[in-house]
């Protein structure tokens, strides 16, 4: 079978070239080999080495020195207010990271920043040289003022935006940057609504970006600049089609000579091509060239995420002016509605996790070193995919996902609830426009996400048209949304991928009812779309570590009693269920961490949403967080649940091991209470004899002739509680 043809079987992800090639007339067209690129890559990085005073791109971290007051201050802008009394505060920053984490209602309003910013003297003295204000996100609108001037204003708290602020600076001495953000309730921009909090205020990084005249282009709703497009992908070739949105910001047409180079993960050249065009005085204008990289090492998922760069470099002339890397995994996927996900032509069962952009005391406002770890975390479980719920994640996490083979699921904020409004139509379609522009090239992400659990009076037209830009804007991924409509509605119909969202076991029902539920959704929507896909966006139950109950029961989901047991027998009944239902084309559980939900008052602290199969501090992993891990992983490891349960008031206690061992054997104070091959990572000893006072537990598993052991201690007082909290 030809890769065209399994591409085409199924619903595919890679779409025919969506742009064709521009005419260039007189201009001349040349493609290089490959020792010629890289000699002139060796040139470039000479002229564009990072540092350098003269370095084609330049960014300067804006992080520090920003003043802070929280109120929506009057004329907070202009140059000569005295902000000394303002708090010290340091990028990414939330006003948020403290009231809206424990409970009941917490600050939603204005605030402002302040910051003063001096030019480098060498691109100051350089009349062609521009400068531009990019922000990563501020919360949830923007308005940005340089020298008391309005520069910009933005809608939407969790995407990029950028602005030309060249004109508005004064090149030589003091600038005053301020920028007013305000997370108050609107009914113009997404989300309206939904389980987590709208923490205020500049979330992620800033930065001063300093580019010549002729440069590629940052204002291109602060996307890359640079878009690469796979086609005909197999592993024979692959087609590359590279989009480059070249901006002259000068008073003249100029000459553009465009540089492109693929290399590979030693940073070895093995495509190149170099083409020039005119652009006009003013003007941003595409510049494509299509390159075909032969016997390419594919972006295989988990088994070998492989990565190439694409080297972009802008000459005006003989003068390099601009240079752009983008990452570059070059694989191809379809969904079949019978078989789940196919990646490089291969089935690759595709099961994971939701998460949000969360922490203790700091909420949205993570460093790029938490949002790595988060995905190491979702890595090291055996996650094969990763839901960013619910919408755009920081850089560094798709970034992490390319590098560690994790396919995302990435989504915009469209939540709950439409407002019929123009101005939230257009700012609807704004900020998925940002959220395909600015992560066009991860290729990790193989979903764009259109909305979660609209209600189901919600008007469709709004999905429609999103759907419609979607495919337009990247005909190459495919769209799915997270459904919690009933499966014959209308509005699991409109994207490529129906998803649901369903909780028997904790929002009502059995965990018993997930095989009937599960064929109930896909007969329905066999039966009313005929080769539809099915997966399933959202499951799961809550859990404190904290509290435990020997004869668990199904708590109510809004109580203070949340014991740790009941998430791992929904768990066990969930992926029980799921695990051979192979038509499924995606598996999401809900969540990988606890994360603050201001309007929550359950579990063992208000404010929180605690399905997640790790706290909210990343520093426990829940007990059923390692029934995934034996699900999904090979490397070896024995883990005994129920370690937290510290005081047992029962003589008899079950005693349960998950672990991806062939055999574990089970010791209960020195003796052995028999080995067991156990099910699907399962291991149970039940009924076993408590020692009055401290008992010593210890599990040993084989694997391929080798040990592996987890122990612990429990105490066994009759007078104890049979439900209990412990801290």
């Amino acid at each position: 079978m030809s890769a065209a043809e399994k591409q085409s079987h199924g619903l595919t992800g890679m779409g025919a070239t969506r742009r064709e090639m521009l005419q260039l007339g007189a201009l001349a067209l040349a493609v290089t080999g490959v020792a010629g690129c890289q000699e002139a890559m060796s040139k470039s990085a000479r002229m564009s080495a990072g540092g350098s005073s003269m370095a084609a791109r330049r960014e300067l971290s804006l992080n520090t020195g920003w003043k802070f007051l929280k109120q929506g201050y009057p004329g907070a802008q202009v140059v000569g207010l005295d902000d000394a009394a303002w708090s010290d505060v340091t990028v990414p920053h939330t006003w948020n990271g403290m009231d809206s984490q424990r409970g009941g209602p917490y600050y939603r309003g204005p605030a402002w920043y302040r910051r003063e910013l001096t030019l480098p003297a060498d691109a100051a003295a350089d009349n062609r040289k521009r400068f531009y204000l990019y922000f990563d996100a501020v919360a949830m609108e923007a308005q940005v003022f340089v020298n008391g001037e309005l520069a910009m204003t933005h809608a939407g708290g969790f995407s990029a935006f950028c602005c030309d602020a060249t004109e508005l600076l004064h090149r030589s001495g003091k600038n005053v940057i301020a920028v007013r953000a305000d997370n108050s309730t609107t009914l113009d921009i997404q989300p309206l609504a939904g389980d987590f909090n709208w923490d205020g205020g500049m979330v992620r990084p800033v930065r001063l970006l300093i580019l010549d005249e002729l440069c590629i282009s940052p204002l291109d709703f602060a996307g890359p600049g640079v878009y690469v497009e796979q086609s005909n992908v197999s592993t024979d070739a692959a087609e590359l089609e590279v989009t480059t949105k070249v901006l002259n910001a000068g008073k003249a047409s100029k000459a553009a000579t465009l540089r492109l180079t693929v290399q590979d993960a030693d940073g070895k050249a093995v495509a190149a091509a170099q083409f020039a065009q005119g652009v006009t005085a003013g003007q941003t204008e595409d510049l494509v060239q299509s390159l075909t990289l032969k016997n390419p090492h594919l972006w295989d998922a988990r088994n070998d995420p492989y990565m190439y760069e694409v080297v972009v470099e802008l000459l005006d002339g003989d003068r390099l002016v601009d240079r752009v890397v983008q990452p570059l995994g070059v694989r191809w996927f379809h969904v079949d509605a019978k078989e789940g996900f196919f990646l490089n032509g291969k089935p690759y069962r595709l099961y994971g996790v939701c998460s949000h952009q969360d922490r203790p005391n700091v909420g949205r406002a993570i460093s790029e070193s938490d949002a790595r770890q988060d995905v190491q975390l979702v890595h090291e479980l055996g996650s094969r995919c990763l839901r960013l719920a619910h919408y755009q994640h920081p850089q560094p996490t798709y970034s992490e996902a390319d590098r560690l083979g994790i396919v995302v699921w990435a989504e915009d904020g469209l939540v709950n609830q439409i407002s019929k409004n123009e101005q939230f139509y257009a700012t609807s379609h704004q900020i998925l426009t940002e959220l395909i522009k600015q992560n066009f090239n991860h290729p990790s992400i193989c979903f764009w996400s259109l909305f979660n659990e609209l209600e189901s009076n919600q008007p469709l037209d709004l999905i429609r048209q999103l759907n419609s830009l979607a495919k337009k804007l990247d005909p190459t991924r495919l769209t799915t949304a997270a459904c919690n409509c009933g499966p014959g509605h209308p509005m699991a119909y409109i994207t490529d991928l129906a998803s649901f969202n369903r909780y028997p076991g904790w929002y009502g029902g059995s965990p018993k009812q997930y095989p009937h539920l599960l064929d109930n959704i896909h007969e329905t929507v066999e039966n009313k779309m005929p080769g539809r896909p099915v997966g399933m966006s959202e499951y799961g139950a809550g859990a404190s570590i904290y509290q435990h109950e020997t004869n668990v029961m199904q708590p109510k989901p809004g109580s203070y009693w949340h014991p740790e047991e009941w998430q791992c027998i929904v768990h066990e009944a969930a992926w029980g269920a799921m695990k051979d239902r192979h038509w499924l084309w995606g598996t999401f559980l809900w969540v990988m961490f606890d994360f603050a939900v201001a309007n929550r008052a359950e579990g063992d602290h208000p404010g929180k949403n605690d399905k997640g199969l790790m706290t909210r501090d990343r520093k426990s992993r829940k007990d059923a967080f390692y029934f995934y891990k034996a699900q999904w992983t090979t490397a070896p490891f024995v883990h005994i649940t129920d370690r937290r349960f510290a005081v047992r008031p029962d003589d008899h206690a079950t005693f349960k091991v998950y672990s991806n061992c062939q055999t574990v054997e089970l010791m209960l104070n020195g003796k052995s209470l028999g080995v067991q091959h156990g099910k699907d990572g399962v291991f149970v000893w039940p009924q076993s004899r408590l020692n009055t006072g401290l008992n010593h537990v210890r599990a040993i598993g084989k694997s391929a002739g080798k040990h592996y052991e987890d122990a612990y201690a429990t105490v066994y007082d009759p007078k104890a509680p049979h439900h209990a909290t412990y801290r």
